[in-house]
């Protein structure tokens, strides 16, 4: 284990950690990250790289594998995971981890005879329910509005074609150029 190596993966780091501050701050594998980070510097000064192997490098694997499958941040998740790859290579933890691929017969068999529709909940109290009943005066009819007994007008042609014209934009230098696309 060289602590020198350790540092820079540390510097690469704290560069990613710096610069997306701000944008990341509040995802879930930022935290992994921050971690990941002081991780790094508490394993340069003392050498112990057990709780780094145990705990760290397997979750910030999981965390940093979906900032991949995002497409909007996949670079920023394959630069992440080719900082840990060289940690854990630096570190000789790539030999202690022992990923082993899951199988089908360690993931539990689904059911698929019948959807569960829950149990049935019976009240506790004995005594009956009895139905309100409810009378038209108990809703209350919003009184109709004053409206004028004059006869709607409708526009004339000419105040019709001056409405239109006044919505019309006026044309600028940059609408010229791109009339043509139209």
């Amino acid at each position: 284990m060289d602590s020198k190596e350790i540092l820079e993966v540390h510097s690469m780091l704290h560069l990613i950690f710096h610069r997306n501050k701000n944008q990341h701050r509040r995802t879930k594998w930022w935290k992994w990250l921050s971690i990941l980070k002081r991780a790094t510097l508490d394993s340069a000064r003392s050498g112990v790289t057990t709780h780094l192997a145990t705990h760290v490098i397997p979750r910030c694997y999981i965390a940093f594998s979906t900032v991949v499958t995002d497409n909007q941040f996949s670079t920023l998740g394959i630069v992440l995971l080719a900082a840990l790859a060289r940690l854990s290579k630096v570190t000789g933890i790539s030999h202690q981890l022992k990923m082993q691929p899951v199988t089908r017969s360690k993931i539990a068999p689904v059911k698929k005879d019948r959807e569960d529709l829950g149990e049935r909940i019976r009240r506790i109290d004995n005594t009956p329910v009895t139905p309100v009943k409810i009378s038209q005066s108990d809703f209350k009819v919003p009184k109709a509005s004053k409206v004028s007994e004059k006869p709607t007008e409708r526009p004339t042609d000419d105040a019709v074609s001056k409405s239109t014209s006044k919505k019309k934009k006026k044309k600028n230098a940059i609408d010229d150029l791109f009339s043509g696309l139209f």
